[in-house]
Order: structure tokens, then C-alpha cells, then sequence
């Protein structure tokens, strides 16, 4: 898994060290894409973009990746109101690919709730469904940046079939939320680019 941080500090950021660099002011995410098998093919274009949980910088940052992938690929996103629509209640919780997580997440990708993963992509009604589950948001005294923890999986239909993973780590509460929001452009990017659905600029 190949990790992107923010380009200005890109020379500096070394893997492990996210808190240190995020309090000097340098590192605004840490993202790192990767898919579960090699030679990977889109079979279709729609897709959702959802919250595993409830909390509130979970559901916005999902709002924020469907509505930057979006513009930066070929997928035909879902938008949040018909999500909202489609699957009840929503934002709901669903178990997520980790044992723990308190201070960070103790990943593990074979757990979740796949049958009711399952159940949502159907309600959908889309060839893939990008979960996003972000329970952590650790705060320092004194200090407006909160760091959000996040981990993401990438379902196929029929059965859910994982074709691919993201583990992040992205900052909110800087004015404007620039941060967060230049985080999630980089998970819609990657997302976009290694299923080879990013769009192609004419020349």
C-alpha cells in the first residue's frame, strides 16, 4: 500500500510520525490506496459512497469524496439525498475491518457486516459501494485541528467482494475545513485513478 501526503511537505512526511508533522503545520493527510488483487477492471460505472457510522465527521467526509469523485472520474456517483432515500435509517453502523479503535484503528479486513453490506449495495442498486468508516477523532488541548482516523473498503456486486482498501488519516478544523476537504480529494483521486476510472483530460 502506497501512502500520498499533502505535496507540501511531501519531502518531510515519513510514515509513523503523522501527529508530530500535523502539529507543525505541515502534513494535511495521509492516504494510502491499494487493491486487493493486481489487473483489476471496472465492470460497471455507478457507485455509493457511504458512512459506516454515525459520527459526524464520518458522514461528511463520504459527502465530500462522493462529491469530489464526482468530478474527477467516470463513475456515476449516488448522491447523499438518494442514499438517504434508499436505505433506512441513514447514517446507520455497520461493523467495520477492525478489532479496536480508540487512539487508532487496530485494522483487520476480513471482519465487517458483509451480509449487511450486502443488503445496502443491493438497496442501491450499484455495481460498487466505497464504505467509509472514520469512528476516530482525536483533539489535542489548546489546539483547533482534530485528527480524523479513517479506513475504507471497496465492494463489487454481486456479494461484496472486497476489490479494494484505504487506510487515512486527515485533518479538520482549520478555517474553511480546507484540509479535510483537500484529504478526501486525494482518496477520490486514487480511488478514481487505480480502478481506471479517472477522467482524461483532451489535449
Amino acid at each position: 500500500m502506497k501512502y500520498h501526503y499533502s505535496k507540501s511537505c511531501a519531502a518531510r512526511a515519513i510514515l509513523g510520525v503523522v501527529t508530530i508533522l500535523a502539529i507543525s503545520g505541515c502534513s494535511h493527510y495521509q492516504v494510502g490506496f491499494s487493491l486487493t488483487n493486481g489487473g483489476f477492471k471496472p465492470k460497471g460505472q455507478s457507485i455509493a459512497i457511504i458512512s459506516g457510522t454515525k459520527e459526524t465527521q464520518n458522514v461528511a467526509l463520504a459527502n465530500l469524496v462522493a462529491d469530489s469523485l464526482r468530478k474527477k472520474s467516470r463513475y456515476q456517483v449516488t448522491t447523499p439525498a438518494q442514499i438517504a432515500q434508499l436505505v433506512q435509517p441513514y447514517p446507520m453502523s455497520i461493523k467495520g475491518p477492525y478489532k479496536s479503535a480508540y487512539f487508532h484503528i487496530d485494522t483487520d479486513w476480513d471482519l465487517g457486516d458483509r451480509k449487511r453490506i450486502v443488503e445496502v449495495q443491493r438497496a442501491l442498486d450499484v455495481d460498487y459501494l466505497y464504505v467509509i468508516w472514520a469512528p476516530i477523532a482525536l483533539s489535542s488541548s489548546g489546539r483547533t485541528l482534530v485528527q480524523v482516523h479513517a479506513v475504507a473498503q471497496l465492494f463489487e456486486r454481486p456479494n461484496a467482494k472486497e476489490v479494494a482498501k484505504t487506510s487515512m488519516v486527515l485533518f479538520m478544523g482549520d478555517e474553511g475545513n480546507l484540509y479535510f476537504k483537500e484529504g478526501a480529494d486525494e482518496v477520490a483521486r486514487q480511488l478514481a485513478e487505480e480502478t481506471n476510472m479517472a477522467k482524461t483530460t483532451k489535449k
